[in-house]
């Protein structure tokens, strides 16, 4: 598994993983747009000023997709998403540690952060397993059941 620049390709096929406004304000935000198309996709995500990549297999399989930027003097892993065929194997964990890793490198940072909402089970699950732990947010969070986790290196 490697990560990659996204391409249009991954876009698209990233489209049909969200197939309601929750599952997309879930994943991204309340200001990402549903329904949305290409152009609303594309431009929502940032592309042009957030690290972002696309984990593919071996085979080139889109399995997942996530993005880095500062925040807070930390590495910020947002808009973590696997491919919904590939959950429940593993995928989640190689996401965040590639990613985590270019992150801290990229910036030069020695701590990462990530929101989660407390009703997404699997993900904070997945985030505690990693060594997250919820942490105290210095700001107000825009949304409602939101944690704030961080993690320092291992």
């Amino acid at each position: 598994m490697q990560l990659v620049p996204p391409t249009t390709e991954h876009l698209l096929q990233m489209m049909t993983w969200f197939t309601t406004q929750h599952q997309v304000c879930q994943w991204a935000g309340s200001s990402f747009r549903y329904p949305f198309d290409i152009v609303t996709f594309t431009e929502d995500l940032s592309l042009d000023r957030l690290a972002s990549f696309a984990l593919v297999s071996d085979r080139q399989e889109l399995l997942g997709f996530a993005q880095y930027y500062p925040r807070l003097e930390k590495c910020h892993l947002g808009r973590i998403v696997v491919n919904p065929t590939c959950r429940g194997k593993g995928i989640s964990k190689a996401l965040v540690e590639q990613l985590n890793a270019c992150g801290l490198n990229q910036l030069g940072l020695r701590q990462s952060s990530l929101f989660v909402l407390k009703d997404n089970q699997a993900a904070l699950n997945s985030y505690l397993k990693l060594g997250f732990v919820e942490s105290t947010y210095p700001e107000s969070i825009p949304l409602d059941h939101c944690l704030y986790m961080t993690r320092a290196t291992k």
